[in-house]
């Protein structure tokens, strides 16, 4: 029974997460941002152990578990930590409007599923179907980081990239080997903790995090 329903559960859990990419484009606020980017998380943790439940990996089991620990509980609290050290609240602050935004990424996930159909149809995994999803959400991830004026908000943007790189690959190949994918976590988690450095000192020294203003300093 769970052979047969298997590739509808990760094709609905991927849908799912490419809708809280949409949700994460829409909300304003930053700290709403950080809860729908650990719901986001919640939801790819649960497509991971069906995935490691269908193979049968205890590697990826691990890995679904660690993926809780680090992006549901520690990241959200540390960008939480960092929202209220800065005091902003309304700092999405896009280059393009909510409406403008929505027609570019709905334009992105049109592009996903004309790039990658053809890759998906040759992929014999049950969980090939997804794949253009898992894509569209990549093109999504890259335009939120460009889109965003605030350097806070681009972290949100890389760690949603993340997010769809690793759905990517687990749905295209199951995964990646554990102990890769333990340095990747790891990666991520200390590039968000020198991120978080980062902007305190841009705060404290420019009283602005708006990397436009910032880009427009002179030596």
């Amino acid at each position: 029974m769970f052979t047969i329903l298997f590739p509808r559960l990760v094709t609905l859990l991927s849908f799912a997460m490419l809708g809280t990419a949409f949700l994460l484009i829409v909300r304003r606020d930053l700290a709403g941002q950080v809860r729908i980017f650990a719901m986001q998380s919640v939801v790819l943790a649960i497509l991971a152990a069906a995935v490691a439940a269908f193979t049968k990996s205890v590697e990826l089991t691990s890995v679904a578990l660690v993926l809780v620990l680090l992006k549901v509980f520690i990241i959200p609290r540390v960008l939480n930590r960092a929202v209220m050290k800065i005091g902003l609240q309304r700092a999405a602050l896009p280059y393009l409007g909510t409406p403008a935004t929505l027609v570019v990424c709905g334009g992105l996930v049109v592009i996903a599923f004309y790039v990658m159909a053809p890759v998906a149809a040759s992929n014999p995994l049950p969980t090939a179907e997804a794949i253009p999803i898992a894509f569209a959400g990549v093109l999504i991830g890259f335009f939120v980081m460009v889109n965003r004026r605030r350097a806070l908000t681009q972290i949100l943007g890389f760690l949603m990239l993340e997010n769809s790189i690793f759905l990517l690959a687990l749905l295209a190949t199951y995964g990646v080997p554990f102990i890769v994918e333990m340095g990747v976590f790891l990666d991520v988690l200390v590039a968000v903790l020198i991120m978080e450095v980062f902007i305190y000192r841009i705060k404290e020294n420019f009283d602005s995090i708006e990397v436009d203003r910032l880009g427009r300093l002179k030596g």
